[in-house]
């Protein structure tokens, strides 16, 4: 593999002078500031619609991402005789960001609202998302009834399965009316099937860097056109449970958001009402059914204990939000 790399690092102009392993990458320090390469089995065009996004952000003043880096022979994709793919981008040095702190949420937030505000109307004319999230909803809907179904069918239950079917009823209900407050919502009855904005894909504290100047924003590889409030949801869901739904950090979140993005009435109910719906239970249910049930692991029910009290925790969480939002 070494090998390989060394083959196609000889067609770039940099100097390596040193590297390490990261997380699926390879890091370079070369005589032109830090590099990443990351090897592709398949390249599609979604490359291609990566770098055009980067290239409006930088025209809208926002700087710090991982661009990349066009090889000797001016192109952005290099490709060994053996078919390998490399892809080489421009780096930062600096810190993993504090999302423990609610400053460090703030400023990540205000970060996302500025990313928001530079791709919003990026398409001239509307662009089809695709499956909705209300379909996306009765699909989860559908497939956490299945598993229930199988689970009760069947004559020897786990000890996960038990809890999983205990709290079954409780977490079809919240999804059910979580997809009802979506269909009901005007907000996404004119956001939900088509948009001319784009969104991150996958913003949360992994893809960002702290650096001396400022916050680097980096893997566009699930960049899309869509909603862009799913961004926030994504990085509040991820963000919040793991600092248990704190009102302050949750507070630092949405106040660093609205700093830069004017959210209305309906934009602030879309959020909530999308982060009410049980996500993780859903994703729990789906692993399961996915995987082998002659055991079950321990491991498991731990996580289905622990939905369950993050659950909770977010439910206190949104009806201070509500309040908070009604008193301001």
């Amino acid at each position: 593999m070494e090998d390989r790399q060394e083959l196609a690092l000889e067609q770039y102009d940099f100097q390596v002078k040193n590297r390490r392993r990261a997380r699926g990458a390879v890091l370079l320090d070369t005589n032109e500031g830090l590099r990443l390469m990351r090897e592709y089995t398949n390249i599609t065009s979604h490359f291609a619609f990566e770098n055009e996004v980067k290239e409006h952000l930088r025209l809208q003043g926002m700087k710090q991402l991982d661009w990349a880096v066009k090889n000797k022979a001016g192109e952005w994709v290099t490709v060994c005789e053996t078919g390998e793919q490399y892809v080489v981008y421009e780096w930062y040095a600096g810190e993993d960001c504090d999302y423990k702190s609610s400053q460090g949420l703030m400023e990540i937030a205000a970060n996302l609202g500025c990313l928001h505000q530079c791709l919003k109307n990026y398409s001239q004319v509307p662009v089809s998302v695709g499956e909705t999230l209300l379909q996306q909803y009765d699909r989860h809907n559908r497939e956490m009834k299945r598993v229930y179904t199988y689970m009760k069918g069947k004559k020897r239950k786990s000890d996960f399965e038990r809890f999983a079917m205990g709290c079954y009823a409780k977490f079809a209900a919240q999804a059910a009316g979580a997809r009802e407050k979506l269909r009901q919502s005007e907000y996404y009855q004119t956001h939900g099937s088509e948009t001319r904005d784009v969104c991150h894909g996958g913003y949360n504290y992994h893809n960002l860097i702290q650096t001396k100047d400022g916050l680097a924003t980096t893997n566009f590889e699930h960049a899309a056109m869509g909603i862009q409030l799913m961004d926030l949801v994504y990085f509040m869901r991820k963000t919040m449970e793991k600092n248990l739904w704190n009102w302050e950090k949750g507070k630092a979140i949405w106040e660093g958001y609205i700093e830069n993005v004017a959210l209305e009435g309906g934009e602030k109910e879309f959020v909530s009402t999308t982060l009410s719906y049980p996500i993780k239970y859903w994703k729990l249910l789906n692993q399961y059914m996915n995987g082998k049930k002659t055991w079950i692991s321990d491991k498991s029910l731990e996580k289905m204990k622990d939905v369950q009290e993050q659950e909770e925790r977010k439910a206190q969480f949104l009806k201070r939000l509500a309040a908070f939002e009604k008193n301001n």
